[in-house]
């Protein structure tokens, strides 16, 4: 007859919860009817806004006893430092009411804060009210944690903005700015508060800041911006430190609606003995006068061949199945072909894109 699944160690546990909800149900079927203790708490959450750092803040909360019988009160479970106004003998008459008030202090912590109580009675309906009071610390300073620069090709000088701004500051100023990225340079000017993109910051002051960076290399590149901002009210400088990323795209791109972006070229299953021809646009980023060729293409048994278009930095790339080509099957993800375009006098200029596929005999 033991409860199923309840362990001998919470028998006690599981039957005072089971009489606590039967209690429960029997005075919600008595309704108003029923004589007890009624704790009534017209406000349980109070928000303070924006507060200063290191700010004492004090709300007091109201109970009321709408009940027939007396209400037993005791704060526990508290995150701040709480009182209960004076009780006689420690409980609510009926249609008396008392005040629990919350004192804590913000510290200095940003971005919002959140303290809670919890308040025990005799009421079976409201055994524990908890009690919220919450809001948000101005910062001294805001800023990315995080700075993404456009994209950009080998060589070309990419960009990043971003805004700084204070809740305390009257004003303040970027005195510096120092990362370890090639030809890195910066640039910063306040902007004013009525700016959209500071709505509802309850900013006091702020600033934009642009970054640049060269990379000659392509592929993703990361790096630490430090900068050293100067309050307007003489105190120290302060330093705040983010990382900013971003990436070159390669130097040689590939077009065609048959190409897919990460998959590259599926020329699907193509029948020996035919010639079968697949055409790609090849085009050169940066350097237009660079003269590109065919580097290498896998399998062997295919071939592929640049023609230089009109447009300066363009080819036509055509891949060719010859109709002698062997039987031969390069469609798996271990075991793919590819074809490599570049400068063949400078290595680091050259890109590539899978090539999937299978050369064989279609049986009627």
């Amino acid at each position: 007859y033991k409860p199923y699944g309840v362990p001998d160690s919470r028998r006690a546990e599981y039957e005072q919860k089971v009489a606590e909800r039967q209690q429960r149900e029997q005075l919600l079927r008595q309704g108003d009817t029923a004589a007890r203790a009624k704790a009534v708490v017209p406000e349980s959450t109070h928000d303070f806004g924006m507060l200063d750092p290191h700010t004492t803040g004090t709300h007091s909360f109201l109970i009321c006893n709408e009940g027939e019988h007396p209400l037993a009160l005791e704060v526990r479970e508290t995150s701040c430092k709480c009182t209960v106004g004076e009780l006689q003998d420690g409980l609510l008459q009926p249609g008396e009411q008392t005040t629990v008030e919350m004192t804590w202090n913000t510290g200095y912590e940003a971005d919002q804060y959140e303290q809670t109580a919890t308040v025990v009675t005799n009421d079976p309906l409201a055994k524990s009210i908890a009690l919220t009071v919450k809001g948000t610390v101005r910062a001294e300073l805001i800023a990315p944690e995080v700075i993404g620069f456009h994209e950009s090709d080998p060589a070309e000088t990419t960009e990043a903005s971003f805004v700084l701004y204070s809740q305390l500051w009257e004003d303040f100023e970027v005195i510096d700015a120092q990362c370890g990225l090639d030809g890195f340079e910066w640039h910063a000017e306040p902007i004013d508060n009525s700016s959209p993109e500071l709505f509802d910051t309850q900013a006091e002051s702020a600033w934009r800041v642009r970054v640049f960076a060269v990379s000659e290399s392509y592929g993703e590149y990361s790096g630490d911006l430090k900068l050293t901002i100067q309050p307007n009210d003489g105190a120290a400088p302060v330093v705040r430190s983010m990382r900013c990323s971003g990436r070159v795209r390669a130097p040689i791109g590939f077009y065609s609606p048959q190409l897919h972006s990460e998959e590259g070229l599926d020329i699907g299953t193509v029948e020996t003995g035919q010639e079968h021809q697949f055409h790609v646009v090849v085009r050169s980023r940066g350097d237009m006068n660079r003269d590109l060729e065919v580097l290498d293409v896998k399998p062997a048994e295919l071939n592929a061949s640049l023609e230089a278009l009109s447009q300066p930095g363009s080819y036509r790339l055509t891949v060719n199945v010859p109709a002698d080509c062997p039987l031969v099957v390069f469609n798996a993800e271990h075991q793919h072909g590819y074809v490599q375009v570049g400068d063949p006098s400078d290595p680091r200029f050259s890109n590539w894109f899978p090539l999937y596929g299978a050369v064989t005999t279609v049986k009627q």
